[in-house]
């Protein structure tokens, strides 16, 4: 029997790789890039990129390539084939569409699939290392999430399930109190505007020599430097872990799920980020939801986004 092959192009918060995949989960080839920032263009330009150097690099593939995903952030609707990435203007959220699939299967002449990036993280950790657990959150951060409900892709009705955020215009207040903690959250959990606040005021850190001539800071380094014990690098990554874990105990109250993951670069932390996240989880969470929980890092941690959409490939009817 022939086999059948995927390509997969998944986009994180530090980097975006691309692989074929054959129906066997066996990875084939792959071809990474690293992302020097998270906006639209940049985001457009790395995947346009990445599709041409898989391609060519697969071309021995390329009459049994079922079709391409492509997993990347923002609210995918994946009966338009449109994602819409929120862009903060002031004090509200507009929305750049941008009809990805159309324009990508003309460019390139393959079928396309388009999801969230948490969507195919969450399916490629249960598929490959949780699937004895039928009820999975995988968490990136406090933007979005990724649903294994009794076993299946929760999509929603359009496919942009998972988001966890309002839309700053319809954000207010009420005689309960503010409802900024659902506003939209920066993709790193505000860790690295806090680092370089702290270090404008004058804290003493090892993370100086780490800002760039253009007053640039990467979270990659605040992870680095907290493993070697820089105390302003440490105390952000707490902070960061601890708003996260108020929000995953929001949602270990309403879906009480088996398993709790945390990734898409968030991983990178190390076991600082996941014992504090675990332990505001712990006190905060129902104690009937939360005793028999397992709060975990990715296992396949920046492999994660585009080994699940290429997976999802091999289950999309439409390409059958």
């Amino acid at each position: 029997m022939e086999q059948k092959y995927s390509i997969g192009i998944g986009l994180n918060l530090f980097d975006a790789k691309a692989i074929c995949l054959r129906d066997d989960g066996k990875v084939m080839v792959s071809v990474d890039k690293q992302r020097k920032g998270v906006g639209a263009n940049e985001t457009i330009e790395v995947l346009l990129e990445l599709f041409k150097d898989i391609l060519n690099k697969s071309k021995k593939y390329k009459k049994q390539i079922q079709g391409v995903g492509v997993a990347l952030g923002g609210v995918v609707n994946n009966k338009k084939g449109v994602v819409y990435w929120p862009q903060q203007q002031e004090a509200s959220c507009t929305y750049i569409a941008l009809p990805l699939k159309a324009y990508l299967e003309e460019n390139f002449g393959f079928p396309v699939i388009l999801a969230n990036d948490s969507n195919a993280s969450a399916w490629a950790e249960y598929t490959t290392h949780f699937s004895r657990y039928k009820d999975l959150i995988y968490m990136f951060s406090g933007v979005g999430c990724g649903l294994i409900l009794n076993g299946s892709l929760y999509k929603g009705n359009d496919g942009g399930a998972g988001e966890l955020f309002l839309n700053n215009k319809a954000v207010g207040d009420s005689h309960l109190g503010g409802f900024s903690f659902l506003s939209q959250w920066p993709i790193d959990l505000g860790m690295v505007s806090l680092a370089k606040e702290q270090i404008s005021l004058g804290q003493n850190t090892s993370l100086v020599k780490k800002i760039t001539s253009t007053g640039d800071l990467a979270l990659n380094d605040i992870f680095k430097e907290s493993k070697k014990n820089d105390k302003l690098s440490k105390t952000v990554i707490e902070k960061g872990a601890s708003a996260l874990g108020i929000k995953i105990a929001y949602l270990v109250n309403l879906l009480n799920p088996k398993v709790v993951i945390i990734g898409g670069g968030l991983e990178e932390a190390g076991p600082l980020f996941l014992d504090t996240c675990s332990d505001v989880i712990k006190k905060v969470a129902f104690s009937e939801m939360k005793k028999n929980l397992k709060i975990s890092f990715s296992k396949l941690g920046r492999d994660a986004t585009s080994q699940g959409v290429a997976l999802l490939v091999f289950q999309e009817k439409t390409l059958q």
